[in-house]
């Protein structure tokens, strides 16, 4: 499905080969742990997860076989074998496990996406532009650029940090969602809850709305994804303690 201005819905699933959450998925325990919350999720006998090197297999009841090498491809492949439905709820006495914490520095440059009179009126050329600031010119092309900050060209290299000048639903403040204080470590329902988050956004629920979600990957640090209108549009390790980092937002 293809929306306006020229990006593609969340629906569709992948998008190339590019993955929002390849930094946390990157050590083997952590793809074990995306593996059982997968399995977890499409909540149906038959469904296999198998861990490799580099990704997962996944084995349908039909015997059918799909490699995927992220989270978006694998929850495309397990939702095949559950449309329409809702995911599963993990099982909170028995979560899933932990991610990675990423050893490298995420260098990509924030951006605050704004609709005001004599801005760009094509995504590439807002987000090419100088600075931290992206000026369009209309919420249509304000939605092009954040279809295009999910795309494998842009995502690498910036993430939307706010939105200034649109009153639709999808530019909103978004408050964070965070892990429940009281039951398991919430580092070790991290898995789960980025497969159910991206299981939701396929399904086209987040399209025209907005969602963030936080929690830890570790004692000092943490995730922090941002989806808007369909697109993950922010998708950074947080440095800083989780705890701290919670009680600011």
């Amino acid at each position: 499905m293809r929306k306006e201005g020229g990006g593609m819905c969340g629906a569709c699933g992948e998008r190339g080969a590019f993955d929002w959450a390849r930094p946390w998925i990157s050590g083997a325990a952590a793809r074990r742990a995306v593996a059982a919350a997968a399995v977890g999720a499409v909540d149906r006998p038959g469904v296999r997860v198998a861990v490799g090197s580099g990704g997962w297999l996944v084995t349908g009841p039909t015997g059918a076989t799909t490699a995927c090498a992220g989270l978006v491809a694998l929850v495309t492949a397990v939702r095949r074998w559950a449309p329409g439905a809702e995911p599963a709820f993990p099982d909170r006495a028995r979560p899933s496990g932990p991610l990675s914490v990423p050893e490298e520095e995420d260098r990509r440059r924030s951006v605050v996406l704004r609709v005001a009179p004599g801005g760009a009126r094509r995504a590439d050329a807002a987000l090419e532009a100088p600075g931290t600031l992206a000026v369009v010119d209309s919420g249509a092309t304000a939605r092009a650029v954040v279809a295009a900050l999910a795309s494998p060209r842009w995502s690498p290299r910036r993430y939307l940090e706010g939105v200034e000048g649109v009153a639709d639903a999808w530019a909103r403040p978004a408050p964070a969602l965070w892990p429940p204080p009281a039951g398991p470590d919430p580092c070790a329902l991290a898995a789960d809850t980025l497969v159910r988050l991206e299981w939701i956004r396929q399904s086209g629920r987040l399209d025209g709305d907005a969602l963030v979600v936080r929690g830890p990957l570790g004692p000092t640090a943490g995730y922090d994804v941002e989806i808007r209108d369909g697109h993950v549009v922010r998708a950074r390790t947080c440095r800083a303690s989780h705890e701290r980092a919670r009680g600011e937002s």
